[in-house]
């Protein structure tokens, strides 16, 4: 028909003749010839798009890839080429920001403020908003051995380059992860170290109320709403360094906004007990009050929201529903600091979900809120929603559902699409310790939310308890076990009751900031006695450790002599706190005896009504006289009403314009409950049609591990408007179909999947339709249609064709060639969950000959069962047992197909195939 090399020449990207040979690409016959005899070709003729389009040209860049990226656990943390990232030229920019996040890239990539504060951040012109994130312990180590900083994502700029690291305080567990992230930037931990040259360092989120243990290692701090802040300060420290002003310059402009705070401005003298004795301003500002965002329908974020190739934490689009509770839970941090209440119009919302799903093609969409089921027209925004994107397969999801709060008309919305597990909060084992922490709910309305949650066909539900709670007695732990044995007597057969235990820690600005902790042996002994309580049945139990909930409570209610704790710890090797396989108790007691503080003093103390806080002089809106009289009530069992139904208590945050615009509260009933929801059951789509392509994966996104690359194209498709089509049953999945995985760090040349579509689409269209939303690095190349009923892909795979090109030349490739041709059995030894198996070599390698000095090319045989050696494992073979083959880059050039009647027994090279 026509040569390989004139068939390659076409194959060149931007080729005006490529449309001409649409109805031979379009034949399966023809595709399968073409993907495996271009193979064969040494060198590629025509240019591959993604290699050294997105490989750039700065020097961290080719570090990144050639040196660290091949060598740490999930790689694709650190591409910074996710869906929406923001990457301006070089030369516009004018000041280069950090959103730090001090956490692993799943945790942080799936806080809404990041999303939020980068979006915001990135429409100032000529800023930069860039990210990073605590690594893995691997990636760090590497970064440290070969004298590479810490860098941000989209531009791979040193930290120590930038000029704004701002960090997410978001839980006093992450604190030395913050020096983890500052040392690894080559910037000083502490900000009295620190010079002109240096970024300035900012802390905002939750743990910004009380930042006194970590105030050393902080310029300023950020308390409350970023959203009307955060680019104004932006704004100003960009015309700062402009016209070359100082660092002084730039902490005294940011200081001129609500909530800035800056931790010099003020003196902390202690008492001969330990207690604050007071703290001093140095200046005109007494007190430093949060930053307040008023009204949520202007300050609306930006909806092209970044998608990661990583699967997250909470993997879906979140969208702000309201901000603030007034229900008065005493524990309840962010319930306190983030009054009053304020909510998105219906409109705003609807509005904001379209922009959202249309630029990030998520599956789930979130409402969030502190509680979603008090907002106010949640009904008929949930039809609205359900109504738009049901057909799409789009789910809802309440993660923050209050006791009650699942009306028949919330549940039959929910339930269209799909519908995961059921979130119960009571908190506490009876109605008389839930009236102490002010949550009023009977037994009897608990178990009767269970049982409504069964009859609408959940199987599973998740009870929530804290343990060490104010007054807590006996009694109280004896309830938390006949409540979840009683509910799990209720469950469907296959139903499971999951009972979640917590620690108690007291918070600050909170009613309860005045109790102790109990002792940690006594923690103990409250987990040993429900866990052997709750044994057997269907019930299931989880629990925080008791050593984790103590370094918190120290943390979240300390002072600044707590800095050098915190320091220390981090120097004897403290970091990712929040693991338990990484938390050390040990290190941290080490720390505080170095310090001469003890811990208990912190912790196991009630304060005295009058005793100085180290968080006096920063002020949440909330009154210190509105929290006693609530910690008074709750310890002598009063329930406080919420005042958006009883009318103000004088809590102080509101002024009297802000009381006017306060939602009237929906009298629901409600439970605190937290579904992705399980669907009605969907029949099967009746006339799918199949679209079978093939793709390169190239380049920086070779990186991405298989799940991911399933997610990208999935949504690469929401986004493009392809109609895919779904399974049947509760839990619809689009019916998307890869040949063959991709190992982590293997490049594909040309990789076969199938889309099974809802209506008939022309390849040609959904092949460029496609690659207009795909990442650089993935372009799909042949498009054409199958019959639904073939053959899966993967079943039909008999070898794979590879190409191994060496980082240098070596000079005896021909002779390793020979002698592993030419030798006997190769055994290859595999360990897995403590069982060796080995393989030989010999009965995969089909072919294997080098081309010149430098490259290797190699087919291997795929058994029945779907079994194959690994290239890494061939090319060990090649180099020789002791031999490093780190560097070599490796490409899957192609897949061989077979079909009904294929004779050729396998063989690479081209053959005729028989349909």
């Amino acid at each position: 028909m026509m040569g390989k090399r004139t068939l390659i020449c076409l194959w060149g990207r931007g080729s005006s003749t490529f449309p001409l040979f649409l109805p031979i690409f379009q034949r399966e016959d023809f595709a399968l010839w073409w993907s495996w005899r271009t193979t064969a070709v040494t060198r590629p003729c025509g240019p591959l798009k993604g290699l050294r389009d997105i490989r750039g040209s700065g020097d961290m860049t080719t570090v990144m890839i050639d040196d660290v990226l091949p060598y740490v656990e999930k790689p694709s943390r650190y591409l910074g080429q996710e869906i929406n990232s923001v990457h301006k030229p070089k030369e516009g920019v004018r000041l280069r920001a950090v959103l730090a996040f001090p956490d692993l890239y799943e945790v942080g990539m799936s806080h809404l403020g990041t999303q939020i504060l980068y979006g915001l951040g990135n429409l100032v012109d000529g800023v930069q908003v860039e990210r990073a994130f605590l690594p893995q312990l691997d990636m760090l180590a590497i970064l440290k051995e070969r004298g590479i900083p810490l860098f941000s994502l989209e531009s791979r700029t040193p930290l120590s380059e930038c000029h704004v690291i701002g960090i997410t305080l978001q839980s006093e567990l992450t604190y030395t992860n913050i020096l983890a992230i500052l040392d690894a930037g080559d910037i000083p931990v502490r900000a009295s170290q620190r010079s002109g040259s240096h970024p300035l360092v900012i802390g905002g989120g939750p743990c910004a109320f009380n930042p006194e243990p970590i105030a050393e290692f902080f310029d300023l701090f950020l308390l409350g709403d970023g959203e009307e802040v955060w680019p104004l300060v932006l704004r100003d420290l960009k015309e700062i360094t402009e016209r070359g002003g100082s660092r002084a310059q730039m902490i005294a402009a940011a200081k001129a906004y609500p909530g800035v705070y800056d931790p010099s401005d003020f003196d902390v003298y202690y008492a001969d007990d330990g207690k604050i004795d007071r703290i001093v301003p140095r200046g005109n500002v007494l007190k430093v009050t949060k930053a307040m965002c008023l009204n949520l329908d202007i300050e609306i974020p930006p909806h092209s929201f970044l998608v990661p190739y990583v699967q997250t934490i909470h993997d879906r689009l979140n969208i702000e529903a309201a901000r603030g509770c007034t229900r008065g839970c005493r524990f309840c941090h962010a319930g306190m600091v983030y009054r009053p209440v304020r909510e998105r119009s219906r409109q705003t919302l609807v509005e904001m979900a379209a922009k959202g799903l249309e630029s990030t093609g998520y599956e789930e969409l979130a409402l969030t809120s502190l509680s979603i089921g008090d907002y106010g027209p949640l009904e008929p925004l949930l039809r609205d929603l359900m109504d738009a994107y049901g057909e799409d397969r789009i789910s809802i999801s309440l993660p923050s559902m209050r006791i009650g709060g699942l009306t028949p008309e919330v549940a039959r919305q929910i339930q269209r699409v799909r519908k995961t597990g059921f979130t119960i909060a009571p908190e506490a084992g009876t109605r008389r310790l839930r009236k102490v922490v002010n949550k009023d709910f009977s037994d009897a309305e608990i178990i009767q939310t269970a049982q409504r949650v069964f009859e609408r066909g959940w199987d599973s539900v998740k009870l929530y308890f804290m343990i060490g709670l104010p007054t807590e007695c006996v009694e109280d732990l004896d309830g938390i076990v006949n409540l979840a044995k009683t509910i799990g007597s209720m469950a469907p057969k296959r139903g499971q009751i999951t009972v979640s235990l917590s620690p108690f820690v007291p918070k600050p600005h909170t009613p309860f900031q005045w109790a102790r902790q109990d002792p940690e042996h006594v923690l103990k002994e409250k987990l040993d006695y429900l866990r052997k309580n709750l044994r057997g049945g269907k019930v299931r139990v989880r629990w925080g450790r008791t050593d984790q909930a103590r370094l918190e409570a120290v943390l979240a209610r300390g002072d600044r002599r707590l800095s050098r704790v915190v320091e220390n710890a981090w120097r004897r090797g403290a970091v990712l706190d929040g693991w338990d396989e990484h938390f050390s108790w040990n290190t941290w007691m080490a720390a505080f005896e170095s310090e001469s503080l003890d811990p208990g003093w912190y912790t196991e103390r009630e304060r005295s009504g009058d005793e100085p806080f180290p968080w006096d002089h920063l002020s949440s809106g909330v009154s210190r006289q509105y929290l006693l009289k609530e910690y008074r009530l709750g310890l002598a069992g009063e329930v406080s009403d919420d005042c958006r139904s009883a009318g103000c208590l004088s809590c102080g945050v509101c002024t009297p314009e802000q009381m006017e615009n306060i939602p009237a509260l929906r009298k629901t009933g409600a439970v605190d409950g937290s579904p992705p929801l399980d669907g009605e059951l969907q029949e099967p789509e009746k006339s799918h049609r199949r679209v079978r392509f093939i793709f390169q994966k190239v380049g920086d996104m070779r990186f991405l591990g298989h799940l991911e690359t399933m997610r990208v194209f999935e949504r690469t498709a929401r986004r493009a408007n392809i109609p895919l089509a779904f399974s049947g049953g509760y839990h619809p999945k689009p019916k998307i179909t890869f040949a063959l995985a991709l190992p982590v760090g293997v490049e594909g040349e040309r990789e076969w999947a199938d889309f099974e579509l809802q209506e008939s689409w022309d390849p040609q269209k959904f092949r460029e339709t496609m690659n207009m939303f795909l990442p650089g690095g993935l372009e799909i190349l042949l498009a054409w249609k199958t019959p639904v009923d073939g053959q899966p892909l993967p079943s039909r795979i008999s070898s794979m064709g590879y190409r191994a090109e060496f980082p240098g030349p070596v000079h005896d490739l021909d002779s390793r060639v020979e002698i592993l041709l030419s030798g006997g059995d190769i055994p290859v030894v595999r360990e897995s969950k403590g069982k060796t198996k080995t393989l030989n070599l010999k009965n995969y390698l089909q072919a294997i000959e080098s081309s010149g000095d430098d490259i290797v090319h190699f087919t291997l045989a795929m058994q029945t069962n779907g079994g194959s050696i690994r290239p890494g494992e061939v090319l060990q073979a090649l180099m020789g047992e002791n031999t490093p083959i780190d560097g070599i880059r490796v490409f899957r050039t192609g897949l061989r197909l077979l079909v009904v009647g294929d004779r050729s027994g396998g063989r690479p090279g081209f053959s005729r195939i028989w349909d």
